[in-house]
């Protein structure tokens, strides 16, 4: 991964990257992994302790699904001549890394992404995962960190019954995650916290009180 010099987002200090441009199922299994992990292309500030992405144009390439994808941070404000000499030598990695018998014509129109947020979205919708699953999925987890934000058992119990609807097995299931999860890292304290939730939540909703029966 090349190490590259950019500016803060935040305080536009210089800062040095790790940043991956590529990630192409066909020479790395692990590239979308990679990329939903959101785990690349970050970097920290030591000037104002920034800490999150930062702006670059990525190529995303999966051949059996055959998506190629690419997507150019408008923010860097590139003509479209140079945002295509940036793209156009990644895009023939993704053709030379693939026997001549592979190349399909998806390969010659690669679709553009015009935030990152579509891109994640249009990888996860071929898996099969629909935008309208993400945010179901968001919301759980938005109403475990609310819940794990309440020191009080008696206002943490008030607001497990307000939202019970979103309190379901997809919901106990992110929390049995986050206490193993917990348990592996010897997060003693931690764990203890999210075991506590998930017996206030087994004992105060419906769906709780049938995992119990």
């Amino acid at each position: 991964m090349p190490r590259i010099q950019t500016l803060c987002p935040r305080c536009k200090q210089p800062i040095v990257a790790d940043v991956q441009l590529l990630f192409d199922m066909t020479t790395d299994p692990t590239a979308k992994q990679k990329m939903l992990s959101r785990g690349t292309n970050s970097a920290r500030c030591q000037a104002c302790g920034y800490e999150g992405m930062i702006s670059s144009p990525v190529v995303y390439h999966d051949p059996e699904k055959e998506l190629l994808l690419t997507y150019f941070p408008p923010e860097l404000g590139l003509p479209i001549t140079e945002q295509e000499k940036q793209i156009g030598p990644l895009i023939n990695q993704v053709v030379n890394a693939l026997p001549a018998e592979k190349r399909k014509g998806y390969l010659f129109q690669p679709r553009t992404m015009f935030t990152f947020q579509t891109l994640i979205d249009t990888v996860l919708e071929a898996d099969g995962i629909t935008k309208e699953m993400i945010e179901a999925q968001q919301k759980r987890i938005n109403v475990l960190q609310r819940l794990l934000s309440i020191p009080n058992p008696e206002d943490r119990i008030t607001v497990i019954r307000q939202e019970a609807e979103l309190i379901d097995g997809e919901t106990f299931a992110l929390l049995s995650t986050l206490i193993q999860s917990a348990s592996m890292q010897g997060d003693e304290a931690n764990a203890k916290v999210l075991a506590q939730l998930q017996s206030e939540m087994l004992q105060e909703t419906e769906f709780g009180r049938k995992l119990l029966a």
